[in-house]
Formats: structure tokens, sequence, C-alpha cells
């Protein structure tokens, strides 16, 4: 099956702005302009954004600190992104979020600090929705090294046990932090443990942006069906290092080089070509639109206004009538 020409180009216009939002952020903090550090999710486009394409904006989504390619997907915006990044007032938590990405108008709750303990605040809000009768799925993303906390196997068994509309997306870049996932795993695969909770799973290839797409619209339309959740494990490649300043020598040349070779930015581009959808005249001029799109927003974003020191003290408590 193959995705609509329109749908099609729009992911991949998404996964070239995921890719320049990561390139940008490499040079300036290279170039001392900001003292950000990085998790990139190099290589990992064709999955972040294949799983949230499905996704509507009352849908919550729960995601990881390995870039912005899950938050771009829901719908964040460039600059949306650099305000927050930079800590400015205008941000979309006025500042105080910066990496901890969240927008409450898309339904995206503040990254934790301390991953997979967020498992059971995304089951907490598809029962929630359950309880509330909404036609809303919560999608969990989450890394292969991050299921292996405590909370993700009481997670999956209430998911299972109250039917809840909850996906949850594993992203399988082969690496838990500074190592292998062979170091941290007896079994090459994640998804077959939702088969102890008699949650259905699929385990797909993490490179083609149809094929991550597909599986998550099935997953996300099984779990608001009300049929209860489902598990995907996508197959990828963590092509950047684990933060910035990691001197990555766990990582093996040859892996760089086999994997490199499916870039899913450039498997995305041949469909594209093949199909008569895209030009290579078209795409440069893509391209060039999406590098100045980013380019506008992280100067926007260096020019927004700074908090103050009476900032410190709003939203400390919650206002009588307020939500």
């Amino acid at each position: 099956m193959s995705l609509g020409n329109e749908t099609l180009l729009g992911l991949y216009r998404k996964m070239l702005l995921v890719r320049s939002m990561e390139e940008k952020h490499d040079s300036l903090l290279k170039e001392g302009r900001i003292q950000l550090m990085s998790h990139f999710g190099t290589g990992q486009e064709a999955v972040a954004i294949g799983v949230t394409g499905p996704l509507t904006q009352q849908d919550h989504l729960f995601g990881t600190h390995r870039g912005v390619g899950e938050y771009i997907g829901k719908g964040m915006t460039a600059e949306d992104i650099w305000t927050e990044y930079m800590g400015k007032k205008t941000g979309l938590c006025k500042g105080k979020g910066t990496l901890h990405l969240c927008d409450r108008r898309l339904n995206i709750p503040g990254l934790v600090s301390s991953l997979g303990s967020d498992f059971s605040h995304a089951v907490g809000a598809a029962l929630a929705s359950k309880m509330q009768k909404t036609d809303q799925v919560t999608l969990y993303f989450v890394g292969e090294g991050t299921c292996n906390q405590g909370e993700a196997g009481p997670a999956m068994n209430m998911a299972a046990l109250w039917k809840l509309p909850v996906v949850f997306a594993v992203c399988t870049n082969q690496f838990c932090e500074l190592s292998y996932m062979h170091e941290h795993y007896p079994t090459t695969d994640v998804a077959p443990r939702a088969a102890g909770y008699g949650i259905p799973y699929d385990i797909v290839d993490g490179q083609d942006i149809e094929t991550t797409y597909e599986a998550a619209e099935k997953a996300v339309e099984h779990a608001r069906s009300g049929k209860g959740p489902y598990l995907v494990e996508y197959k990828t490649f963590r092509m950047a290092l684990h933060f910035s300043g990691d001197p990555g020598g766990y990582v093996k040349p040859e892996d760089l080089e086999e994997w490199g070779k499916r870039d899913p930015i450039d498997l995305c581009q041949k469909k594209l070509f093949d199909r008569k959808i895209l030009t290579p005249e078209d795409d440069e001029k893509l391209r060039k639109e999406v590098t100045q799109e980013v380019d506008e927003a992280v100067e926007a974003a260096f020019q927004a206004p700074d908090p103050t020191v009476e900032d410190l003290f709003e939203d400390v408590y919650a206002q009588k009538g307020v939500m």
C-alpha cells in the first residue's frame, strides 16, 4: 500500500525540517551561541514522523528527549521549539521547560526528566480518555533502553487489563545510551514482551516512512476503536551520538556505514522521484525553504524577550478557577 502523493510529500518535508533543526542546533553549539545540550535523533526521522502522522490534535503524545522529530510530527513549529529551547518568555512554557518540550494546545504533556517514569502517565492519560468517553488515543513514544525501566511491565499490564486506548511505539535504535542494545537485552526484539499481557504487536522497518506511518495508523485505529493497547517496534539506527560531547568510541564504523546506506530521508526522496511527485529542482527548492524556516525561527527566538525576575514567581501555584 502506498500513501497519497500529498501525504508522502508532507511527511518528507517534516523529516527535512527535523534534520535541519538538529543540524542548526549542532552548528549553534559549536559556534558557542547557545548553551543547550543535544540528544539528536539523526537517522530516526521516519520513525518519529511516521508514528505521529496518524494522530489528531486531540490525541495525547508522550515524547522523548531524542531530538525534535515526534514534536514536529504532532504539529509544533520551528519557532515554537526554538523560543522554548532558548528559555524565552514567549516560549511554549514561557522558557521554563527548554529541552523538556510541552504543548497543551497539541496535548503534549511535558517531557519527564527520568526516562520511563512516564509509562504510567501515558496509561493514566488513556484511562482518563476512556472514563471521559472521548475519542482520544494516547501514543507513548519510547526507546528500547527505556523499556527496561521498572514501570514498563506494570503499565502495560494495566493498559491491557482495562483495554485502554494507548499505543506503545518503541523506537529501537540499537543503542541504550552509551552502549549497544545487545549489552542490555538477551533478545533482539522488545515487542514480544507485549504478548505476555495479551497486547498485539508488530515489528517493522523504521527506515521507510510509508511502513512506519501505516504501522502507526493500524495501531491507532485499533486503540481508538476500543480494542485496547497495541505495541509497534520500529527498527532503526541512531546515527548521532548520545549527547553533545559524547566521544562515541563505542560506535562501530561499519554499522554507521551500513545503516547510512538506508538513510530514511534518502529513501523517501527516491520514492518521490520515482513516482514523479518531486523533481530534483523541486527538492532543492524545498530544502532551501526548510533551511530558511529554521534560520528565521532561530533569529526570531534570539530576538524574543527574556523572562524577568518576577516571572520566576508565576505559575508556581494554581490560580483559583483556572485548570
